[in-house]
């Protein structure tokens, strides 16, 4: 269950035609469990924008119910810029505590025109030609490309963590119908195979998440958009 977080990495964003736009929003977690679809958490996301400089921070956390159980919490910060419609990721920061005890806590800081990644640990990653972004800038790269490149079908790109850098491949799998407080959303599935990972994007409101199910192990979690500020 540690790996719950994964869901939040980068769930959160809206973006225009080559214009980020601002936005947060709350999000309540699922877990599938043999009592039935829990509702064990929730999270805070948000995305700032200063000119074309975006900061984008996530805080999750297990609700106090669960902390018997289950005490987890993590923070995420993604900042870099937007040039000529790309995301061009600068640095990515990640704090993760199981019973107030620190699992994770590492930077990243990526120098894209020199193509390597440095993190905390000391680590250096070589960056192949062509875009870097990290596990949350991800997502802001996609929305970009979805709206700018609308003919295709699947994208792919290289994403940094604490473990290096790695291709992911996410593809479009079709519409669905989505009821969200009692209201109809359209949205585009899009499917990343290599993390078990589900994302349904809102069509009409520049591809801003609307559900994301992610299996972990033999778990189901899905997280559902309760409210957001545009």
């Amino acid at each position: 269950m540690n790996k719950v977080i994964f869901l939040f990495l980068g769930l959160l964003f809206s973006v225009q035609s080559l214009s980020l736009t601002p936005y947060k929003g709350s999000y309540d977690l699922y877990a599938l469990t043999a009592m039935g679809n829990l509702k064990i958490g929730n999270a805070t996301l948000n995305l700032e924008i200063n000119n074309n400089r975006f900061e984008f921070t996530t805080e999750a956390r297990t609700e106090s119910i669960w902390k018997a159980l289950y005490d987890y919490s993590r923070s995420e910060k993604s900042i870099g810029n937007e040039i000529d419609g790309q995301i061009i990721n600068t640095y990515f920061s990640v704090i993760e505590k199981i019973k107030n005890e620190v699992k994770k806590n590492y930077e990243i800081t990526i120098e894209t025109d020199k193509n390597y990644a440095v993190s905390s640990s000391g680590d250096e990653f070589e960056i192949k030609p062509g875009l870097l972004v990290d596990t949350l800038s991800v997502y802001l790269a996609l929305s970009n490309d979805m709206i700018n490149k609308p003919s295709q079908s699947e994208f792919t790109y290289q994403v940094v963590d604490e473990a290096g850098v790695k291709y992911l491949k996410f593809k479009l799998d079709g519409t669905e119908k989505l009821l969200i407080n009692e209201n109809e959303i359209e949205t585009t599935r899009v499917v990343c195979e290599e993390l078990q990972l589900t994302l349904n994007l809102s069509s009409k409101e520049n591809y801003q998440p609307i559900r994301i199910h992610k299996i972990n192990g033999k778990t189901a979690f899905t997280m559902t958009l309760i409210g957001f500020d545009a």
